[in-house]
């Protein structure tokens, strides 16, 4: 289940790439304790530059600025960046074509591979795209808000 956004804050991803491996993963994750960071989300993977996280905060713009900022000084944090845009990412099977039409209705981007539908955008549009689908969505998988494609580092 996607986390919800509260009316004072929003949802802000924070992307950055880590060496050290495990241990810095979890340096980080106990700063995200000790410094009671409002996360709500974590992604974390493996590119041809190492470990990438993304972590998303349920805070205003400058209070993921001022925790980015925190999590620049650990010692495994190569690179730091808060993205100006989210995107959300989620995936699904349905009987009709209808997603098509109600996709770039909600300015959606959105195609099928192999029986399965991906849709990238805002993660308003996300969501409002998935309501509309109603019963047609099935085996809805949502990545959540993350930060835009890039490269951190």
């Amino acid at each position: 289940m996607a986390p919800r956004v509260t009316q004072a804050a929003a949802l802000n991803p924070v992307e950055m790439r880590l060496t050290g491996g495990m241990s810095a993963l979890n340096r980080l994750i106990m700063t995200f304790q000790n410094k009671r960071m409002p996360v709500v989300g974590l992604a974390v993977g493996r590119d041809g530059g190492g470990m990438r996280t993304t972590i998303v905060l349920d805070c205003p713009p400058d209070t993921a600025r001022r925790y980015a900022a925190l999590l620049s000084g650990l010692e495994d944090v190569e690179g730091i960046e808060v993205p100006e845009e989210t995107l959300e990412v989620a995936l699904l099977e349905t009987n009709s074509d209808g997603w098509r039409e109600s996709a770039a209705q909600a300015g959606i981007e959105a195609h099928e591979q192999g029986g399965t539908v991906v849709a990238s955008g805002e993660p308003a549009g996300i969501e409002a795209w998935l309501g509309s689908l109603g019963d047609e969505a099935r085996d809805v998988v949502r990545l959540g808000p993350v930060a835009r494609p890039g490269d951190v580092g």
